[in-house]
């Protein structure tokens, strides 16, 4: 039992890890100096197709691996309008705006659903939002498209000691 705890601690440490490193990357290729306080993207409209998918039981090996199946998924621009406009009548949200915080990027979470008679629903009901300011601030809000809420905002504070300048 100790080994099957240990085993889980060290894998959601190791995603977690990745995850920081993901936004720090991201932060670091994509650094601006803008101060525009709109919430408008700056991402890319051919990067903003990627979505995230429920790794589920069988990981990223077990029930057909990475991209089988997906392809290329194209947001509206009805959808974004969608979570902007979610996003801008959030108090919060509007305070990180305030403090400077850009949105970089929208990501649909997307959610299938099999009916007993084996009719498949697809739905992209949740989105990500990326928000960052400068280089050393990151926040990501989780927001329930059907139900027009922020649900979640998670902030993370990244300071950065350049020891090398002389």
């Amino acid at each position: 039992m100790d080994k099957k705890i240990m085993a889980l601690s060290l894998l959601t440490m190791t995603i977690l890890a990745a995850v920081i490193s993901g936004l720090i990357i991201t932060t670091q290729a994509t650094a601006t100096n803008s101060t525009t306080t709109d919430i408008t993207t700056t991402t890319p409209a051919d990067q903003n197709s990627l979505f995230m998918v429920d790794i589920g039981k069988g990981g990223c090996r077990g029930r057909g691996g990475w991209n089988k199946g997906m392809g290329v998924l194209e947001v509206s621009s009805e959808y974004t309008a969608r979570v902007n406009a979610i996003l801008e009548a959030d108090t919060d949200m509007q305070n990180l705006i305030s403090e400077g915080y850009n949105l970089t990027s929208i990501k649909p979470i997307i959610k299938s659903v099999v009916a007993t008679d084996g009719m498949i629903t697809t739905k992209a009901t949740t989105a990500i939002a990326f928000l960052e300011n400068g280089v050393s601030g990151h926040a990501v809000a989780i927001i329930d498209v059907e139900n027009a809420t922020v649900m979640k905002i998670v902030i993370t504070t990244i300071t950065v000691i350049d020891k090398t300048s002389s």
